[in-house]
């Protein structure tokens, strides 16, 4: 048997990508508040952009971008770091999972999502979970 050894030098957690769950919340890692300049434990705001050809999620800080006024950015809060895009997620029928950040452009951090960036070469197989009683 032949084991590999886990590198704990090195953590996820310092990537910057950010997380759609299905109950409609954007989460912010560690490494893009860090990318970003969160303080931590204060709420923040940032802009939410889809670009529709490639599917891509984008972030602006407020003030980075030219908006309109009439448009409000997501309020993320101060102790998870998320905030509610629901409205988001059904006008542009965004897909629930990891997005990887790709790159910034005129002041927008763009993030694909995971399966776009790295696709699974295998289908996934049938979850077995145990019976239920």
């Amino acid at each position: 048997m032949s084991f590999v050894a886990h590198n704990f030098s090195y953590s996820e957690s310092f990537d910057s990508y950010i997380s759609l769950d299905k109950f409609n919340r954007l989460y912010l890692s560690y490494g893009l508040r860090n990318k970003l300049g969160i303080v931590p434990g204060t709420p923040f705001k940032c802009h939410v952009g889809y670009d529709p050809k490639t599917g891509n999620i984008g972030l602006a800080r407020p003030g980075e971008i030219s908006v309109d006024d009439s448009v409000q950015p997501a309020i993320f809060d101060s102790k998870r770091y998320y905030a509610a895009v629901t409205s988001f997620v059904r006008k542009h029928n965004v897909p629930v999972g990891k997005y990887l950040y790709i790159e910034r452009s005129n002041n927008w951090y763009a993030f694909r999502h995971k399966e776009q960036e790295e696709p699974s070469s295998a289908p996934s197989s049938p979850r077995r979970g145990r019976k239920k009683s």
